[in-house]
């Protein structure tokens, strides 16, 4: 799709050799003053580039493009004048953060070739943007589910845990395992134990409320917080999430495969000192579970007064 260029001139000809210069390489829209420019901005955008004469009747163009600046910070300026002193040139560059300054008269060859690098640094800083949200996301989320990773659950995790022990709210945290998984990638392939955390933690995700935080803990591991759950109401999550898992054969490669789930379940409770605490208590119950038979929750016994809602 061709780059949206705006050009805001009062001079009908200069917009109608730059049109007919522009033709066919951009998706071109023109504006005779500074005045009805803003609305496009709004209305049309976002723009790739915008090419502003500086002296127009009303607003000027310094004062559009500072507003562009301000409204549409991605997009590229470029500044038309008149005027070839070195004063405007700075204050153009300083209020209205212009990317070229151009003096008229200048050939429509000039205008095209500073349009050209001003379109391809706005398709490069869009790339740069995009760049960095994907390393974003490689830095706090888990690639093979797409769920939360260990470190971006702490991150999480951490907030709600001060906020539950400062205003004394429950929170439960949940430590999940998928049992007997080494067989799965010993009997199956690492193609197909991939397929089953895959979808055990798209079934896990879509039965926690969008509060929750889920995060994948390590290798077959996950871990739950619960917001403003207490123990009793998170034992009849973990049952569900079991029954959920256990109900329906998870399908592979390699072909269907039955997958079990365990999990150990705790509560905050007044002396915890950290979130990690409340998660090793969960992991003793996980233990519990696997150790019980699998395929079930248990829940950590603590003789400490628990926090109340």
């Amino acid at each position: 799709m061709p780059q949206k260029i705006l050009i805001v001139d009062d001079d009908e000809l200069f917009r109608q050799g730059l049109s007919l210069a522009f033709h066919g390489d951009y998706d071109l829209y023109t504006a005779e003053d500074a005045e009805t420019a803003p609305g496009m901005l709004e209305n049309d955008g976002p723009f790739a580039v915008i090419v502003s004469d500086m002296q127009m009747p009303g607003l000027s163009g310094i004062d559009f493009l500072r507003k562009a600046a301000t409204e549409a910070p991605d997009t590229v300026r470029i500044l038309l004048t008149g005027y070839s002193d070195e004063n405007t040139a700075v204050r153009g560059i300083n209020e209205g953060r212009i990317f070229r300054y151009l003096t008229k008269p200048c050939s429509m060859e000039v205008v095209r070739a500073a349009v050209a690098d001003a379109a391809e640094e706005f398709g490069l800083a869009e790339e740069r943007a995009r760049l960095e949200v994907e390393l974003e996301n490689c830095a706090y989320t888990d690639e093979l589910t797409g769920i939360d990773n260990r470190r971006r659950f702490f991150e999480k995790g951490q907030e709600e845990y001060a906020r539950a022990q400062r205003y004394g709210r429950p929170l439960t945290t949940m430590m999940l395992d998928l049992d007997h998984f080494k067989q799965v990638n010993d009997t199956h392939g690492h193609a197909a134990g991939d397929a089953v955390i895959r979808e055990v933690s798209a079934r896990i995700a879509t039965r926690l409320r969008e509060q929750d935080i889920f995060g994948r803990y390590g290798g077959e591991e996950f871990s739950i917080l619960l917001i403003e759950v207490g123990a009793r109401r998170a034992e009849l999550v973990a049952n569900r999430l079991c029954h959920a898992i256990a109900e329906a054969p998870v399908d592979t490669d390699a072909g269907p495969l039955d997958v079990t789930i365990s999990i150990g379940v705790s509560e905050l409770v007044s002396t915890d000192t950290s979130l990690a605490q409340v998660l090793a208590r969960a992991d003793e119950a996980l233990y519990e579970a696997k150790a019980g038979g699998r395929n079930r929750a248990r829940t950590a016994i603590s003789n400490i007064t628990k926090i109340k809602a």
